[in-house]
């Protein structure tokens, strides 16, 4: 497993090998004058403190201190380039996966929650940064480095060496079965901390129903017991990594004391010098340190398994396909021909066999129910979906025929739920169309009746609205939409409950706004409030997925119970707002 995750690793830091096979060339200069330390133990202490030719002693801390400046110097620039890669590749790794996440279908997206998807691109990118950094930054060092002291310690005595090495199996061995323990308990704190990424967000966007509902002490609960979760499993990680490292203190006491033990019977028998003996010992002494930092690395390789397959999930995600056509604006239609859907990896049908010819240039307008399947319907259309059976055709030919930039291209969307980003007035409003001059944005804005509140924010356009557009009203924020979608100046146009939560006077000034942006487009209106569709070229009634009744208002409320029901009890709410006659 580790050496798969490091060989991932290497291959997706393929553009970086320049800085690599630059660091590796600095390890290998950090070792050997490491070496070299374990190597000057026997001519210092045999031909000079032994054969007492001290004249060389004043040459001794002036050479120590440029051996370990040299060394020093080496491994700090081999660490920046190590550190300088392993950030490339975490940020290069981040930026696929956000351009993966833009590229893959709705119905990919909805498998997993935001929380999740965020901790997959901030958090496992940021678990399996330090392989570079650290890990292969040690195992280039510390494995140089071991295998320059073993040459030194065998080319002094070679069986007092390999008997000192008997003790790396059990090292190596010990390691690996606290790295297994290491990782799978890894994996489950990884889970746990995108539970707690997953439970902070929900709670940001639930804010109010949390204190309506006074959940807080609750949710506090639930929260500490998710926290106390990923302690415990954080607390494991280190109980296995901190018990790698005392095998491998424990080992190397048992070989410092065999070496020891063997050493001084050949030093008393005269076989070797105390210089060897030293030199020998030093270098076997020094071996263990890089030993037990490989034993460390191995450990956090296996760290980084689960959080390089994570990624490597979210990087194989499909992505979105369209065909070969360029669309273009509907002559004749929009067609949804037996039409059935059900989301992925449920089994209950939302949309049964729907016929339905949207005419081009026309207002289209689709009511029913909650749960009738009408969002669904027109997420049909921009292809956020594509039907389980059935085909949906604009003019005649399949939408999966077109490419998908120009097929979007045509379709403007206002929904319920507006989506305005962190940036400001001006370019949430160009956020369709980037290269339109201040002009149109402004022009865009007076259609939908938004340049005089702008005018009035701190910044006029200028205005950086924040997350979600929080400093803004419901009925402000419908506007921006609105002038999103002038801008834009589509082709098609769907409404998505676009006045739904809006009070009367924001609903008026946005009813007008919508008025103007449907002339002379193919626009599709789902609305709950009815009095506001009741003028609508075509109007489709829905239930259970299902189309019910289609035609003229004043066709479908005499023939069909459920509009009409629907329909007077939206007059007797008093909520009847009258949609002037428009002009086609």
């Amino acid at each position: 497993m580790g050496q798969s995750v490091l060989g991932k690793c290497l291959r997706l830091s393929r553009p970086y090998w320049g800085l690599l096979a630059l660091a590796l060339f600095l390890s290998a200069i950090a070792s050997a004058l490491s070496g070299s330390v374990a190597w000057l133990v026997k001519p210092v202490l045999d031909d000079i403190f032994i054969a007492k030719n001290y004249i060389y002693l004043k040459l001794l801390p002036l050479a120590l201190i440029t051996l370990y400046f040299l060394r020093g110097l080496t491994t700090f620039f081999q660490a920046y380039l190590m550190r300088m890669a392993a950030l490339r590749l975490s940020n290069d790794l981040r930026e696929k996966m956000y351009d993966k996440l833009l590229k893959i279908p709705v119905s990919e997206v909805g498998r997993e929650t935001t929380g999740r998807i965020v901790s997959r691109v901030i958090n496992d990118t940021t678990t399996v940064e330090p392989i570079l950094a650290d890990v292969f930054k040690t195992l280039t060092l510390e494995g140089l480095t071991i295998i320059t002291l073993v040459s030194v310690a065998v080319s002094r005595r070679w069986d007092l060496a390999l008997l000192s090495f008997t003790v790396f199996p059990a090292v190596a061995f010990g390691a690996r079965q606290m790295s297994k323990k290491a990782r799978k308990t890894r994996h489950r704190a990884q889970q746990e901390i995108a539970n707690l990424t997953h439970r902070v967000n929900e709670s940001l966007l639930g804010m109010r129903e949390i204190k309506i509902y006074r959940q807080e002490s609750s949710l506090l609960q639930k929260f500490r017991q998710e926290l106390w979760a990923y302690y415990r499993f954080l607390l494991k990680v280190t109980k296995y990594r901190e018990g790698s490292k005392l095998i491998v203190d424990l080992l190397t006491g048992v070989g410092g004391a065999l070496v020891l033990t063997y050493g001084g019977f050949l030093i008393v028998r005269g076989t070797i010098t105390p210089g060897d003996f030293f030199s020998i010992l030093t270098a076997i002494l020094m071996t263990f340190t890089p030993v037990r930092k490989i034993s460390r690395a191995y450990t956090g390789i296996h760290d980084a398994a689960a959080a390089l397959e994570r990624i490597e999930e979210v990087l194989s995600y499909p992505e979105e396909k369209g065909g070969p056509r360029k669309a273009s604006a509907p002559e004749k239609d929009l067609c949804l021909a037996r039409v059935s859907f059900k989301y992925p990896h449920t089994s209950e049908w939302v949309l049964k066999d729907v016929e339905l010819e949207i005419p081009a240039g026309k207002v289209t307008a689709i009511v029913g129910p909650s749960g009738a399947g009408k969002t669904t319907l027109v997420s049909l259309i921009p292809r956020f979906y594509d039907p389980t059976l059935g085909k949906v055709l604009l003019d005649g030919i399949d939408l999966k025929e077109f490419d998908l930039a120009s097929l979007r291209g045509l379709i403007g969307l206002v929904s319920q739920d507006i989506i305005l980003f962190n940036a400001t007035v001006y370019e949430n409003i160009a956020f369709g169309k980037p290269e339109a001059s201040r002009e149109e944005v402004i022009q865009a804005a007076r259609l939908a009746y938004a340049h005089e509140f702008i005018e009035k924010l701190p910044r006029g356009y200028d205005t950086i609205l924040g997350e979600k557009g929080f400093s803004l009203s419901g009925g402000q924020k419908q506007r921006l939409a609105i002038a999103r979608a002038i801008l834009k100046n589509p082709p098609i146009l769907i409404l998505d409950e676009a006045t739904s939560h809006l009070d009367a006077v924001s609903e008026q000034k946005v009813q007008q706004a919508l008025e103007g942006l449907m002339q002379g487009r193919t626009t599709i209106v789902i609305a709950h409030r009815l009095s506001t569709v009741k003028n609508a070229d075509l109007l489709v009634v829905m239930d259970h997925g299902k189309i019910v009744a289609q035609g003229r208002h004043e066709e479908i409320i005499k023939r069909c119970p459920l509009y009409r029901e629907l329909y007077h009890s939206f007059s007797r709410s008093g909520k009847v707002i009258p949609l002037k006659k428009r002009r086609v």
